[in-house]
């Protein structure tokens, strides 16, 4: 008899619905998500339902848990169900469509028996790809969170300092995150000299473009509104703990940039995609 294994996961814990061919349930458990637990698992599988590794294929909504890469070595068949599939699948099973654990768990299962040809097994990858992959889905995700804090810095300098905007209308850029931490505050950029703006370019990689310095120093030193003394100061440090985060993690970036060169070979470098690594 055919068994199918569904596997509701989160955190803390995993639960766990074994159907038969007919979408009976014929076990369900709720397991730890650590060793014992995934023990526990192999010895449901093989005493109430009867199953294998090799007979017992199992959906689950990840393909990145540690559970998911214990199955994969003991010789299981791994679907992994992206959770908007299994949403959809919900709706059938009731209006409602809420969700619960051991109900998903059990919606699994029957995802595998009704139309498993529908969905893709996980696909055997050498250790030495996952390790490529795991560092190509961190260095994507710490782009978009770099990206995210720098977005915020806009709407804060907007309460006291635009003439920063107009001055540096690409955040983005390294040397205006430079400028900006040795001038956080309307006080400080009107106090800016040339020679110290050059030299903070200069800092950032940037070269010295004509008129780039004196474009600047027009903007910041510009007439402008300004908040009371300790409104403006308090916004400076916030924009100032803005930067350091924002330094931090372009550190961050760049440090997994140089381990997953290093872990490229020299050819496989050059057709490197972050896109086709993680999708």
């Amino acid at each position: 008899m055919r068994i199918t294994c569904g596997i509701d996961w989160v955190e803390i814990h995993h639960d766990i619905a074994l159907a038969d061919e007919t979408g009976h349930i014929v076990a369900r458990a709720r397991i730890a998500t650590g060793a014992t637990g995934f023990n526990d698992l192999l010895r449901l599988i093989a005493e109430r339902a009867g199953g294998t590794p090799e007979d017992t294929p199992i959906a689950i909504e990840t393909d990145k848990n540690l559970i998911v890469v214990a199955l994969a070595e003991a010789g299981f068949t791994v679907y992994p169900i992206n959770p908007r599939a299994v949403a959809r699948y919900r709706e059938r099973r009731g209006q409602a469509g809420g969700k619960s654990d051991p109900g998903d768990a059990a919606i699994l299962t029957n995802i595998l028996r009704t139309d498993v040809e529908a969905h893709r097994v996980l696909p055997a990858i050498s250790e030495h790809g996952r390790a490529v992959k795991a560092l190509a889905r961190q260095h994507q995700e710490a782009i978009w969170a770099r990206h995210q804090t720098i977005s915020r810095l806009p709407s804060v300098l907007l309460e006291f300092y635009p003439q920063a905007l107009q001055a540096f209308p690409n955040l983005k850029h390294r040397s205006a995150l430079t400028v900006l931490t040795a001038v956080p505050t309307p006080g400080a950029g009107q106090k800016l000299t040339r020679r110290r703006l050059v030299t903070s370019l200069h800092r950032s990689g940037r070269r010295n473009d004509p008129g780039l310095a004196e474009q600047i120093l027009t903007e910041l030193h510009a007439p402008a509104l300004r908040q009371p003394p300790q409104v403006e100061a308090a916004l400076g440090h916030a924009v100032t703990g803005l930067l350091g985060i924002i330094a931090s993690m372009h550190q961050a970036v760049d440090a997994l940039e140089a381990e997953l060169g290093r872990r490229l070979t020299p050819t496989r470098r050059r057709r490197y995609c972050v896109r086709s690594l993680v999708t």
